[in-house]
């Protein structure tokens, strides 16, 4: 197996490590931030994408503990949107953050986040130190290639 394979799975290694740690270490009972609102879907204040620089309504609440929601789901036939702290829910699931589930019953789809008015945005982002580690192995394997081309 080549070196810069090795480099890439322990990386990945690291990656995946680094993850489940910050996952286990956070308990989620610290204060957060989140944006709060409902609305439908869609054409309304509380719509994707959310405009936090020209919505001046959006309500940004502290919650005592848990993680930020963005929840869309079905209300009469209408498609609704809701953001909130998943302290103002009656929420029995395992807080992961940056994750997204459907809801069993296919009625709607939940993302939660742990990190400050982190649910204004459309999708979880992943974390800056995941995305460098995956430039660094991106990078390391190109040059690789180009030499293994010469």
């Amino acid at each position: 197996m080549s070196v810069i394979i090795r480099a890439f799975y322990v990386l990945i290694s690291v990656i995946l490590w680094q993850t489940d740690m910050s996952s286990a270490q956070n308990d989620y009972t610290d204060p957060i931030t989140c944006y709060t609102c409902e609305g439908t879907a869609v054409n309304s204040t509380c719509a994707d994408p959310l405009p936090v620089k020209k919505n001046t309504d959006l309500i940004k609440k502290e919650c005592g503990r848990g993680i930020c929601l963005k929840w869309t789901f079905y209300r009469g036939g209408t498609l609704f949107m809701q953001r909130t702290c998943s302290s103002d829910l009656n929420f029995h699931l395992t807080m992961i953050d940056g994750v997204c589930r459907t809801e069993r019953n296919g009625n709607g789809y939940l993302c939660m986040c742990g990190r400050n008015l982190c649910n204004g945005s459309t999708r979880p982002s992943a974390s800056p130190r995941i995305l460098f580690l995956l430039l660094v192995c991106y990078t390391l394997i190109s040059q690789r290639r180009l030499l293994w081309t010469q």
